[in-house]
């Protein structure tokens, strides 16, 4: 029983990891001007989502993840994501990196709606396998929006 203990406080702490990073990541997309500081942070959080839903995209491919934890825990990093993306589309931005913000807001809206196919097809493992790469290729891309 050793290991069903290890891999239900796996799934615990995980699920206590995306609720602080849920809750961190909503703060910054309540409005206010989005600043240099403000574009590198959000960049940073939208960068975390996309490497969180690579790592449980990674799992769902390799068939090493319940159907109803990926679905909970796609759905989560997807709303916050969402939130990136509407925030960042409609919040004002300082001169001269407007570009960025705009691509970040973009970048946000891809991730939410992978995350989303990633919700809707738990048990496709070569739908999750795709969506790796997809969500690894986002961080890379938000890294360098943070830089």
């Amino acid at each position: 029983m050793q290991d069903g203990q290890t891999i239900s406080f796996r799934k615990r702490s995980l699920r206590a990891l995306i609720a602080v990073s849920v809750a961190l990541a909503l703060p910054a997309c309540n409005g206010g001007t989005v600043d240099e500081h403000t574009l590198k942070r959000d960049a940073e959080k939208v960068g975390s989502l996309a490497t969180e839903g690579a790592l449980l995209a990674n799992d769902l491919s390799k068939g090493s993840t319940t159907k109803p934890f990926a679905q909970v825990h796609a759905k989560e990093l997807a709303a916050a994501a969402a939130e990136f993306a509407a925030g960042l589309a409609k919040r004002p931005t300082s001169p001269g990196i407007e570009p960025e913000v705009r691509t970040l807001a973009n970048l946000a809206g891809k991730v939410f709606r992978e995350l989303e196919r990633l919700r809707a097809r738990p048990t496709d493992r070569s739908v999750a396998a795709s969506l790796r790469k997809l969500l690894r290729d986002d961080a890379h891309a938000a890294d360098r929006l943070a830089k």
